[in-house]
Order: C-alpha cells, then sequence, then structure tokens
C-alpha cells in the first residue's frame, strides 16, 4: 500500500474541518464516519469505520486577502499554480506537520463556495492511473455528504490540454455541486495537484462567476 494513503487521518481534519465548514442550513453536511487509515482506493473507493471525527490541529484564523472585491492573483507557495479570485475572499494555508502536503483554500465572503489546492508529495512517485483512484477517493470520502461512496456523482471526466483531469461532480444527498482538476507534476511523477471548486446550490451568480474566473486565470507561474 502506497505510504500517502497513511498521512490521510490528517488530511481528513482540514477537509472536515475546512472543506465543510460553511454556516447555514444549505451547508453540505460533514461525513457520518471518518476513518483512521483508509484503505488504498480501488476503482470505488471503501467505506469509512466508525471512528468519531477528530479535532482540528491548526489554530491559524482565516484571512482575508482584503476588504475589496478587485481581483487579486494567488501565486502558490512553491510556484506550482496561480489564478486571479476577488480580494475579500478569505484565505487560509493549512499544511500538514510532516510537510507532506499542504492546502490552500479560498472561502466566498457569504461562505456558499470554497476553492480549495491540494499539493502532495510523500517521496514515492504516482504510478499508472493511480493519481485518478486518489482523486475520486478524496472526492468520494471527504467531499461526499456521507463519507461514503455514491452520494457523489461524477458527470463529466475530461482530460484537459494541459494534461490534467478535470471532473465535474455533484453531491447528490448534500445540495452542493464542483469540479476538480489533478494532474501529477516532475520527471519523478512524486507530486500531486488537485484543485476544487464547490458551491451550494442555489449560490448568488456574482460568486460563481468568481468561481469561473478564477478557473479560467489558472496557469503555471
Amino acid at each position: 500500500m502506497k505510504s500517502q494513503y497513511r498521512m490521510l487521518f490528517t488530511f481528513i481534519v482540514l477537509m472536515v474541518f475546512v472543506s465543510l465548514a460553511c454556516n447555514g442550513g444549505s451547508t453540505p453536511a460533514a461525513p457520518t464516519a471518518i476513518p483512521t487509515n483508509p484503505p488504498a482506493p480501488t476503482n470505488e473507493a471503501a467505506p469509512t469505520s466508525n471512528v468519531p471525527q477528530p479535532s482540528s490541529n491548526n489554530n491559524e484564523q482565516p484571512s482575508s486577502n482584503g476588504t475589496s472585491s478587485d481581483l487579486v492573483t494567488f501565486v502558490d507557495q512553491n510556484n506550482l499554480l496561480a489564478f486571479d479570485l476577488p480580494g475579500d475572499w478569505f484565505y487560509e494555508n493549512i499544511p500538514s506537520d510532516d510537510n507532506v502536503f499542504y492546502t490552500d483554500v479560498f472561502t466566498s465572503p457569504d461562505e456558499t463556495a470554497k476553492i480549495e489546492s491540494l499539493v502532495y508529495n510523500d517521496g514515492e512517485a504516482f504510478v499508472k492511473n493511480q493519481n485518478g483512484k486518489f482523486a475520486l477517493y478524496l472526492l468520494n470520502t471527504y467531499y461526499s455528504s456521507t463519507g461514503n461512496v455514491g452520494d457523489i456523482r461524477v458527470a463529466s471526466d475530461q482530460i484537459m490540454d494541459d494534461g490534467s483531469e478535470r471532473l465535474e461532480w455533484s453531491s447528490k444527498g448534500g445540495g452542493y455541486s464542483g469540479v476538480s482538476f489533478f494532474e501529477v507534476r516532475g520527471s519523478d511523477n512524486k507530486t500531486f495537484l488537485m484543485l476544487t471548486a464547490w458551491w451550494v446550490d442555489g449560490t448568488d451568480d456574482a460568486v460563481l462567476d468568481a468561481v469561473n474566473n478564477a478557473i479560467s486565470s489558472y496557469y503555471i507561474p
């Protein structure tokens, strides 16, 4: 089993605490079960076990890029990616304790949409279609409203011109939808990137426009 799946316990923390932490009745519910040692995914991710939800080790509070809705450019700390988004979106950087991964999270002012950039490198290369299985595992486990396979429905799967893979998806029971782009970078195939934008049903058009603009402005510095 590839060692990257050992590290998903801490990844669970950030996904539950950050990715599913919007306010209001339309907010997607957090997964009902949290695994301590997720198994390596097959074509369908394995269901989670009944383990109490862990508390977050991240003590930093989200910060805003600014008070203006004027566009600003976010550049990844390792220059792996960049995109534009409004300056009044809240921002938080969440690293793992062992520096295996970090996530940059952007939340709209009304908390109905998020953009999340995950960079993961545990020192081992991704082989064959392992990156696709890893991406589906993340969606089925941490972006679903149940924490289990069956809630996330992938509507389209497309290989992009830059070599990344695009998944358009929705939650059957959570009332939200999203799009994820994932790829492996480096000649050693060790760096996994996943950019996910998701929003609750009924999100304001202006917020969706900001999400679409962030995606369309994506580039490698």
